[in-house]
């Protein structure tokens, strides 16, 4: 679905490099071969007016390093029909506005986000990751107070749009970005969402892919990523402070097919990851999940019963092998009918090799979540309810585990300084399944689609004691 570069542009982009190559120190690099689309967009632009217009639409390449802004006043930056916005690496885009009053950033009509019509590439790098945040620092998360209510922290305001796919959007292909306080409210005109907030990344279009890779999502209202209709590979990435009282981290509906591997989750409200075909699109939801690890989810969640860690319900389908799951609210949860909530597509869940840990028998009698009908596996560690809490310590390299008396799970929800890699000797070491394999709904592309299938890890949870998986 992305509009590749065409000659005359190619022809372009290389003459503007040469150009940028002799100019003075105090210009850009561009990096040789960085992908451009159509012109440059001037450095400083402001995305979502021009002249005052209320909203503007874009296409063109957002300068590598260069700050860009949207600004809270207008309304949202539309990429059009057949057209693309490329953002090269050490790009920012802040967000500004007033930051209070009325009209303050994030109220209702001054949340702008990014709408997709056409085609979006955020392309940052390991060095140099793009960043997409709000530019008051005062109106920022501030770590060092974490733990914090989510009642109170910035985290979960909304300040921005966020990434919005409509139902004949291309491709969005994110890679080594950073993305903080997403769900802002959507105006009424919104065609999806109005007068609610709107989720992190939505894509709409079953031909369209999804690659969101080795990337930091922090803070949303609701669902971070929703999957309505596209093929997608979600590789890699951190996601903390996830949801108010609602809202997954992954939520895959109807027209959502591919992977989802090598994830952490801290903190999440609802589930980690959650395949359900509800919407009526094709084809049916179905979600391969393994070697996530899951840290703390569920306990923000407003709905009783519902939220935790993996999800498979509604007609969903999918395979789950490989992931650790510590102190969330409920295990592996398989819906199988007769509840308020449609069964799952049981005849086509294969699961296993799940890793769970619990510091009270309120979370080891919910590996195994009450009115579901996941089953015991063989290969699972501490797969049943009578688990004894704080049996099998993953032995991560640094965060505290069992965890204190009268420990807050409802505030646990940041990553802070802990490494969740694994210690050598850790119980999850070599107790993975490798022998299935991802769905792979994403072409295989440097910049044009994923970087490559993550294969199935030997050890269990999203970091690899070779130094595989995760990045972070």
């Amino acid at each position: 679905m992305i509009n590749k570069i065409k000659t005359g542009n190619l022809v372009l982009a290389i003459a503007l490099l040469l150009t940028a190559c002799s100019k003075s120190k105090t210009d850009v690099d561009i990096t040789p071969g960085e992908p451009t689309q159509g012109s440059y967009i001037a450095e400083g632009d402001t995305l979502n007016t021009k002249n005052g217009s209320n909203g503007r639409s874009i296409k063109g390449t957002l300068k590598a390093n260069g700050t860009y802004y949207l600004h809270s006043d207008y309304g949202d930056a539309v990429i059009n029909t057949g057209d693309t916005l490329v953002v090269q690496s050490g790009v920012k885009i802040l967000f500004t506005g007033p930051s209070s009053g009325a009209n303050a950033i994030g109220t209702q009509g001054h949340a702008p986000g990014l709408v997709l019509n056409g085609s979006l590439l955020v392309l940052g790098t390991q060095q140099h990751p793009v960043l997409f945040t709000v530019k008051d620092e005062a109106l920022r998360s501030d770590p060092s107070k974490d733990p914090q209510s989510p009642n109170t922290d910035p985290a979960f305001k909304g300040y921005w749009g966020g990434i919005q796919g409509g139902v004949t959007a291309g491709d969005i292909i994110l890679k080594w970005a950073r993305l903080e306080y997403l769900g802002g409210l959507a105006p009424a005109t919104d065609p999806a969402r109005p007068n609610k907030a709107r989720y992190g990344i939505f894509t709409q279009n079953p031909k369209a892919s999804l690659v969101l890779e080795n990337c930091q999502l922090y803070g949303s209202f609701d669902d971070m990523v929703r999957v309505a209709g596209g093929k997608f590979a979600i590789f890699g990435n951190t996601f903390e402070k996830v949801g108010f009282q609602a809202g997954e981290c992954v939520n895959v509906k109807s027209g959502g097919e591919g992977d989802i591997a090598y994830n952490l989750v801290i903190g999440g409200t609802g589930n980690a990851f959650k395949s359900a075909n509800a919407g009526g699109l094709s084809p049916q939801a179905n979600a391969c999940i393994y070697n996530n690890t899951i840290i703390n989810t569920g306990y923000r969640q407003a709905k009783v019963g519902e939220g935790g860690s993996l999800d498979f319900e509604n007609g969903g389908r999918g395979k789950c092998y490989n992931n650790l799951l510590v102190n969330c609210a409920f295990g592996l949860a398989i819906m199988g009918g007769g509840g308020s909530v449609p069964a799952a597509d049981t005849a086509n869940i294969r699961y296993g090799n799940t890793y769970n840990y619990g510091d009270n028998t309120g979370i080891t009698s919910q590996f195994l979540p009450a009115g579901y009908i996941t089953q015991q596996q063989a290969t699972d560690i501490n797969g049943g309810n009578n688990t004894v809490p704080g049996a099998n310590n993953p032995l991560f390299v640094n965060y505290p585990l069992p965890v204190s008396a009268g420990f807050d799970f409802i505030t646990a929800s940041f990553l802070g300084s802990y490494n969740f890699h694994l210690r050598p000797g850790s119980p999850a070491a070599g107790k993975g399944f490798t022998g299935f394999s991802p769905n792979a709904a994403v072409k295989v592309d440097a910049v044009y689609g994923a970087t490559g299938i993550m294969a199935p890890g030997k050890d269990i949870g999203a970091f690899q004691l070779d130094n595989t998986g995760n990045p972070y």
